[in-house]
């Protein structure tokens, strides 16, 4: 099976390194969670939570569109 866009429902402990894992893989991902200040904070490149490294893949996958 092939596909280019990822959908993942929650942001949060699971969610987010999950897209950001995807995106890193040159996947699109679209990321949805009910929490606007997470998604605010994502799309600037940052992150929320506490996870090693992670703020520089979400970085680099933001960065890369």
């Amino acid at each position: 099976m092939s596909f280019t866009t990822i959908s993942v429902i929650g942001l949060g402990y699971i969610g987010l390194p999950t897209a950001a894992a995807f995106a890193s893989r040159q996947k699109q991902v679209v990321g949805v969670d009910i929490n606007a200040r997470a998604v605010e904070t994502i799309n600037r490149g940052e992150i929320h939570i506490v996870e090693p490294d992670l703020d520089r893949v979400v970085k680099e996958a933001v960065d890369g569109g």
